[in-house]
Formats: C-alpha cells, sequence, structure tokens
C-alpha cells in the first residue's frame, strides 16, 4: 500500500477547500487527496451543507471517523442502507465492492432512533483481525456519521496467502506449547483471520486460538501463522479486561 501520511488529527472541511484543485487534507503539502477522493469528499460535503469533520488513519490512509449530513434519506433494512451509503465513500476506503468486503455484524438502536450498523471487513470470505466499521444513521435514515478501523488492499498484500498449510488443531497444539498451558479450563478455540501486523501492509493468514487458564488467570489470545505454524502474536485477554491497555490492533 502506498504510504499516505494523513494526519492522525480532526480536519474541518470546508466547501472552498474542497472545491480548490489539488487542496492538500493536512499539514504536509506533499499529502494530497487522489482525484477520486477529492470527487467523494466534494461530493458527501455538499450533501452536508458544506462542512464535514474527518480524522484519518495516518496508518491505513483510510478515515477513522466521518461525521456531519453524510447522505440523503435512505430507505430499507438498515444493511442495505449501510450498503448504498458505502458506494458513496468507497474511494475513501479503497473498496471495490462494498457488499463483498462488508459483513453484518450487529444492529442496534438507541433510545434517540438512531440505528447503529457494525460491519466486519471481509476479504476471501475470512475476516481481518482489528477492522470494523460502524454507521450511524438517523431515524430519518440520514447517515451521521461513520467510524472504526479498515484496512485497505487486503486481498493485493495476501495473494500468497490464500489457504491454510496447517489445520486448527495443529494451531492449537502450537499456541498451547508457547503459552504453557498444560490443561485449559475450556476447550480451546481457533479461527481463520487475515491479520495485518507489525504494519497494515504486512499481512498474514493467522489462525487466533483463545485458551482459558484461570490458574493464572489468563484468556491468552495467541496468533498463530496459518502457513508455517509460528506463533507470531499473544495477549493475556483478561488483563484488558481488568483495565490494562490493550495492544494495538493492527
Amino acid at each position: 500500500m502506498r504510504a499516505r501520511n494523513k494526519k492522525w488529527l480532526s480536519l474541518t472541511l470546508s466547501l472552498a477547500v474542497l472545491l480548490a484543485p489539488g487542496a492538500a487534507m493536512a499539514e504536509n503539502n506533499n499529502d494530497q487527496l487522489s482525484p477520486n477522493e477529492h470527487r467523494q469528499l466534494r461530493q458527501i460535503t455538499e450533501l452536508s451543507g458544506g462542512t464535514i469533520s474527518i480524522q484519518w488513519d495516518q496508518e491505513r490512509g483510510t478515515p477513522r471517523s466521518i461525521s456531519g449530513r453524510l447522505s440523503k434519506p435512505l430507505k430499507g433494512e438498515p444493511l442495505d442502507m449501510a450498503y448504498t451509503f458505502l458506494g458513496t465513500v468507497k474511494e475513501l476506503y479503497h473498496v471495490e465492492a462494498p457488499r463483498k468486503s462488508f459483513r453484518l455484524r450487529k444492529v442496534s438502536k438507541d433510545e434517540l432512533g438512531m440505528t447503529h450498523i457494525r460491519l466486519a471487513h471481509i476479504a476471501r470470505d475470512i475476516p481481518v483481525w482489528g477492522d470494523e466499521i460502524i454507521i450511524h444513521i438517523d431515524k430519518n435514515g440520514v447517515v451521521r456519521s461513520v467510524n472504526g478501523q479498515f484496512t485497505p488492499k487486503i486481498e493485493a498484500n495476501s495473494e500468497q496467502f490464500t489457504a491454510a498449510k496447517i489445520d486448527a488443531a495443529k494451531a492449537i497444539q502450537n499456541a498451547l506449547a508457547d503459552v504453557k498451558v498444560e490443561k485449559p479450563d475450556a476447550p480451546p478455540t481457533a479461527m481463520l483471520y487475515y491479520f495485518p501486523h507489525p504494519t497494515p501492509d504486512s499481512v498474514t493468514l493467522t489462525y487466533i486460538v483463545t485458551i482459558l487458564d484461570q490458574s493464572a488467570p489468563a484468556e491468552w489470545k495467541v496468533f498463530v501463522d496459518a502457513v508455517s505454524g509460528d506463533v507470531v502474536h499473544k495477549y493475556n485477554n483478561i488483563k484488558f479486561k481488568q483495565g490494562l491497555k490493550k495492544p494495538k490492533q493492527q
């Protein structure tokens, strides 16, 4: 993925700036939007009445959050509305087909009538660890904000990892050996993910193995490379449930 170097800060984008050819969206003069990104930002800014607020993920070059009046009133089921909206911002997220790249995780509605649609990022029918987009739609069907993490170009950066070389049982075996748990308190589970780590461009096909060890106590999340079988990352999830800072998910 080409480095975007977008600043990790909140920007209010005025329509005048968006209409200026080649306008930079951050302090770095070399940090400019592509023509397609520029066009889509101009479109949603016009819908919003002249301004939107956008926060960029510097590592990924995709938005962390966008807020404003981001759509016309949409109709249909929440998932359909979400897909319709994503089609209007797909250049910002570098997505070719939203229906192919996103899978519904959850729909909820709050006391103010806002509908919140949580979408998992999927590549080749495999979820991408840490990636989730949440779209917030008001009671009139207008998208008011979108936030979350999205890693672009997963397919291109993982072309050599289209199939696992080890099975889930082997991944669990390797994970147990790594954290030295002989008798877990529940059967360990292993789920296949694409894991962008240590940078968004470095993608591995990974089993994420969950191991419960109440004697520690620990709920291990062990990341086992599905091709080599090596453990590439791990953390104790119980510590983070107790309020300690969780390592950044890539």
